[in-house]
């Protein structure tokens, strides 16, 4: 067994024991003082004789917390501790180590260990990411140390420094991934494609015709393409190939991640369809006034109807990169889409984990999608009339039960499937003493769905707005389907085949625990939809009906969007060290510096 299987044995279920055991929460700090040193043997370099020296297991641990949190060098280790004075004391320090003795320690006394300090800090993040513990993303180190960055520079002038440096790190990217299907003898060079798609992109209502001409007086390229060619161009490309590109240039991002430790072995997603603008355009319709276009799809309402996209994106605590996108047919399963998109996804980042999605993929077909490339998925469920969701609700609601987790029957030997039923409503109930251990739990659980998606204050009223209404009120429908009616209820049903959410657990007290950690997992979905709202600011204007070129500008624009997330990673790793949960540049003022860089230099 290798050191870091150990280190992994000895700390995967640490943070579930604490909780259980303790009610206490775990942070980062915690798992790295929890590092089991005594699986190591080697010579201890250090001369006892000389004077007396700090543990071996304090400078080991110290060095796994400088390496977890991204730190290339001890002065902002050293610093961290001097402010922590506890937590030395949790490291084995009887007192704060000097910057020199962490210094030597990495130099000389644990030379020969440097390798398994780097392979214990990985197996923390990724169990505290695993746990939902908040953990370091940072991604692209600067070259740099980050405590030699000047800290007075201000976030705009970082944000336009990152802007020209990521540009020249992406194009080359853009270039190897992105080709086109042109003769030999073609006088514009293919990168003015790409810098010209890169600026429609960036401009508001900038078309391609209009958007070439503007193009052709701002780049410093003697020959561009008119707007005419880079429409016949990019549409030619079909769907097929620049969704190979899409997932190449996602591929490059994840292995750059990757490489730099900073994306744990296992990543979480989310798949969703978002749509482009309303349809203009004239739509082909049969003789009942029914819409036949394919690829132009109608909701119901006035606002309608439109071309959409299918989408694959990594949340949680890892980069958010945009993984897969594919256009969306009429008449084409969920199903269907959900087994493409895993296809790719799983082919870019093969440590994909968990898939989650709203109650639109609430189907077995695309259960059966997520069996077959081995992720699990968590997907609230839709309850019909006479079915085995409302019937087991009905039962719940009988024996005056709020929780409940419930084994799903399956024709086949697969992974355990599972309903997991929470209140819809919470209300107070009458306690023999007010603080007893269900007031506590109830509690917990309404602090973890407080943040997912907006919710209103509670009422003890039974009838009062649901803490996860607007989380779970969020169906979309296209067209009417010949199908049972749906029945609202009290309690809501989701279903997931994930292992550690027991069917029979110790007590309700444990089930409620697992129920609140499945719910504080399923809040990082909404990591898809904040990003549909950036992703299409970086949408190229077209009034085009082909769907090809539709697809193309939606897939460049995921590429813009992954670049702004790299260049607000850059941001604050330079002015804080390390990344946090919200980005520190809006993709308007990243737009706004990169519209002056982002595609107009010439060839290197």
């Amino acid at each position: 067994m290798t050191f870091r299987e150990m280190v992994d044995g000895a700390l995967s279920s640490y943070p579930y024991q604490q909780q259980i055991r303790h009610d206490r929460s775990v942070s980062l700090e915690d798992l790295v003082t929890e590092v089991p040193t005594c699986y190591l043997r080697f010579y201890d370099t250090y001369d006892h004789k000389q004077g007396d020296p700090k543990p071996w297991e304090a400078v080991f641990r110290a060095h796994v917390l400088r390496c977890v949190k991204g730190w290339k060098n001890e002065t902002k280790l050293w610093k961290y501790l001097k402010q922590q004075p506890f937590l030395c004391t949790q490291l084995g320090f009887e007192d704060i180590p000097d910057q020199s003795t962490l210094w030597r320690a990495w130099e000389d006394r644990l030379v020969e260990v440097q390798e398994a300090v780097r392979d214990a800090a990985e197996v923390v993040v990724d169990i505290a990411r695993y746990h939902d513990i908040p953990a370091p993303e940072p991604e692209f180190l600067p070259n740099q140390p980050t405590d030699t960055v000047t800290k007075s520079k201000s976030k705009d002038t970082l944000a336009r420094e990152k802007a020209r440096e990521v540009w020249k790190g992406a194009k080359p990217i853009v270039e190897d991934c992105f080709y086109l299907d042109r003769g030999d003898n073609s006088s514009i060079p293919e990168g003015a494609f790409w810098e010209q798609q890169s600026y429609l992109g960036m401009r508001t209502d900038m078309h391609p015709n209009d958007g070439a001409q503007s193009f052709a007086e701002d780049t410093t390229r003697d020959r561009t393409p008119s707007g005419d060619s880079h429409r016949l161009q990019t549409k030619r490309l079909g769907i097929d190939r620049t969704r190979t590109m899409l997932r190449e240039s996602a591929r490059t991002l994840v292995a750059r991640a990757k490489s730099r430790d900073q994306m744990g072995r296992k990543q979480m997603a989310a798949i969703d369809i978002t749509k482009g603008n309303p349809w203009s355009g004239e739509v082909t319709r049969n003789s009942s006034g029914r819409n036949q276009e394919p690829w132009i799809l109608g909701y119901k309402g006035d606002d309608g109807p439109f071309f959409q996209w299918a989408v694959i994106k990594l949340v949680g605590h890892d980069v958010p990169l945009i993984l897969d996108a594919i256009p969306v047919e009429r008449g084409r399963k969920r199903a269907d889409l959900v087994d493409d998109l895993l296809e790719g996804a799983t082919d870019v980042a093969p440590g994909l984990d968990l898939v989650m999605m709203d109650r639109e993929f609430a189907n077995d077909g695309v259960k059966d999608a997520c069996e077959k490339h081995d992720v699990y998925y968590l997907n609230p469920a839709v309850v019909r009339s006479s079915s085995d969701h409302e019937h087991q609700i009905a039962k719940l609601a009988s024996e005056d039960k709020d929780f409940d987790v419930v084994k799903q029957e399956r024709l086949d030997d697969g992974p355990t499937r599972k309903a997991v039923y929470l209140p819809k409503r919470e209300w107070g109930r009458e306690e023999e003493d007010g603080d007893g251990p269900e007031v506590t739990i109830r509690q917990e659980l309404l602090d973890e769905f407080s943040d997912v998606g907006n919710t209103t204050p509670l009422s003890k009223d039974r009838d009062a707005d649901s803490p996860l209404g607007n989380l779970l009120d969020e169906v979309r429908e296209e067209e009417e389907i010949d199908e049972p009616a749906r029945v609202e209820a009290p309690t809501v049903p989701f279903e997931t085949n994930l292992p550690w959410v027991d069917v029979e657990p110790e007590d309700e007290r444990e089930m409620k625990h697992q129920i609140g950690r499945l719910m504080s997992r399923y809040k990082r979905r909404w990591g898809i939809e904040n990003g549909f709202k950036k992703l299409k600011t970086f949408l190229a204007e077209t009034q085009s009906p082909d769907h090809r070129f539709r697809y193309f500008n939606f897939a460049f624009a995921c590429v813009l969007y992954n670049c702004w997330r790299l260049v607000d990673i850059l941001v604050q790793l330079e002015l804080d060290g390390e990344v946090s949960d919200g980005p520190a540049i809006s993709a308007n003022s990243f737009l706004t510096f990169a519209k002056k860089s982002y595609g107009l230099d010439p060839p290197d």
